[in-house]
């Protein structure tokens, strides 16, 4: 016999099977877009490598619920331009350098079907940085203190110190590269080259001592840095 309590029942199954043939975000047609930059960063650098002046980035489109990457069809456009001979299928990849005239870019992607209907699409904008400098001390025991960068004010637990200079987001491929120029220098005069360079207080004297490391690339003439501070030793 029907009765409510079997409506009610029918129904809620209904509702049910409704709600579960829905799609979901998951099966969702979409495309991620992203970016690094093909520079230097020390060993053990957590996050994204950027993309500095007069370097070079790679774009990577990594699609989603559309098939096998390789089989799809990619349309990149840079700034408004159609990039027609990095676009096709499986072109899944973008990478170009900066100019010396360093600005903002535009990357857009689409993934095209055989019928010529955009299936998805992501953009971006992306800006070159100006590389930087860091200086971390070498310890004899631990090795290169990564922790704790040098700058400001630094204080000497030992007699002696050993600094190095890692050239972040310079177009290198290790800081002892040699298109890389490095310069130490004190309030005391001299100066030194290399990316390393070791300091020794003077006997029973407390104090301070500026120091001034800069970092050039010889290739890429917008690619330099530099940083200063100071050294304390003795009984502060």
């Amino acid at each position: 016999m029907y009765n409510k309590s079997m409506k009610k029942f029918v129904i809620t199954i209904l509702i049910l099977s409704s709600y579960f043939l829905l799609p979901t975000s998951t099966h969702a047609q979409s495309v991620d877009l992203l970016w690094q930059g093909s520079s230097y960063v020390p060993p053990f650098y957590q996050g994204r490598t950027l993309w500095s002046n007069q370097s070079k980035v790679v774009l990577l489109a990594i699609p989603h619920g559309l098939g096998l990457a390789a089989n799809l069809n990619y349309k990149w456009t840079k700034n408004g331009t159609v990039l027609g001979n990095t676009n096709g299928v499986g072109k899944n990849s973008l990478s170009f350098l900066d100019s010396i005239l360093s600005k903002p870019q535009s990357i857009k992607v689409d993934i095209i079907s055989s019928q010529d209907e955009v299936l998805a699409s992501a953009s971006v904008v992306i800006v070159p940085v100006s590389p930087s400098l860091l200086v971390y001390e070498k310890n004899p025991l631990y090795g290169y203190l990564f922790h704790k960068e040098v700058g400001g004010a630094y204080a000497l637990s030992e007699k002696e110190i050993t600094l190095t200079a890692f050239p972040f987001f310079f177009s290198v491929r290790n800081r002892a590269d040699n298109t890389v120029g490095y310069a130490w220098r004190t309030n005391v005069g001299g100066m030194e080259s290399g990316n390393a360079v070791t300091y020794r207080a003077p006997e029973n004297v407390s104090g301070s001592s500026q120091v001034s490391a800069s970092a050039s690339n010889k290739d890429e003439i917008a690619q330099q840095a530099q940083k200063s501070f100071l050294v304390q030793f003795g009984n502060q």
